[in-house]
């Protein structure tokens, strides 16, 4: 089996996986700054518990994370607990895809590394533009295999946060289709706002990517793409575990 440690900025989630890249279980916890490799294992050993699965055949840790002081505490609950190395997710990987030229990718994210290569896997004959709706929304473009170019704008929750927190009578609001772009209390009104003013955004960035490569396919996953993806006709597959599977690949391919 494999665990996999994909640490964002709001949250870490860890996955279990078999010998073939099936997810056995997965949980996220709030990420802290201060948590500890004891912490992180007795969330990961209560929920193995609970759902009777054994961690006594553990042949790999790897770990994504965009938050770096918290890998050397994955490396230390996997030497500590595993007597394992975890592999860490970097450029410098054996990795199914360059980066064009004129590109400088220094500060590229494991995030982003493994979006790509689980997508590149998954539809290894196509053109693919990769949106993750996580904390920062994030998208790829990748013609042939090489890294052409993306961008980054603020997460969904980011967007809520921000309104919430820098006025003094708005609710912080749940984000979901409100099914009207006429709210009729204050609440509707957010979520409206929010709601038809990030679809849009997305529809936008996929008209003018399609401008330039109108043959790629169109992926997204992060916990709120799926809501997104419902509006928004020309993302072709919402995938939820793209990320998590992705570690796997690189797994496999690094090990």
């Amino acid at each position: 089996m494999l665990i996999a440690f994909d640490i964002g900025n709001t949250h870490i989630v860890t996955g279990i996986l078999d010998e073939k890249g099936n997810l056995i279980t997965s949980f996220r916890i709030a990420t802290s700054d201060n948590i500890t490799e004891d912490e992180l294992f007795s969330y990961l050993k209560n929920i193995t518990d609970f759902k009777k699965i054994e961690l006594t055949n553990i042949q790999g840790v790897i770990v994504s994370s965009v938050v770096p002081g918290l890998i050397r505490i994955c490396e230390y609950l996997a030497k500590k607990y595993f007597n394992l190395t975890p592999l860490v997710v970097n450029l410098g990987l054996k990795l199914p895809f360059t980066f064009n030229k004129n590109l400088n990718n220094s500060g590229f994210g494991a995030d982003r590394i493994i979006d790509i290569v689980q997508g590149l896997k998954m539809y290894p004959n196509k053109d693919l533009v990769v949106f993750d709706f996580g904390t920062a929304t994030t998208y790829e473009i990748l013609i042939d295999k090489i890294y052409v170019g993306g961008g980054i704008l603020p997460g969904i929750n980011m967007s809520i946060n921000s309104l919430f927190g820098n006025t003094a009578q708005l609710p912080k609001v749940k984000f979901e289709n409100p099914y009207t772009i006429a709210g009729r209390n204050t609440v509707e009104q957010i979520q409206a706002g929010i709601f038809y003013g990030y679809t849009g955004q997305i529809k936008e960035i996929i008209r003018k990517i399609k401008e330039l490569y109108p043959d790629t396919y169109v992926i997204a996953t992060g916990g709120l793409g799926q809501i997104i993806s419902r509006e928004v006709n020309a993302i072709d597959s919402y995938l939820p575990n793209l990320s998590i599977e992705g570690m796997y690949s690189i797994w496999l391919e690094n090990k």
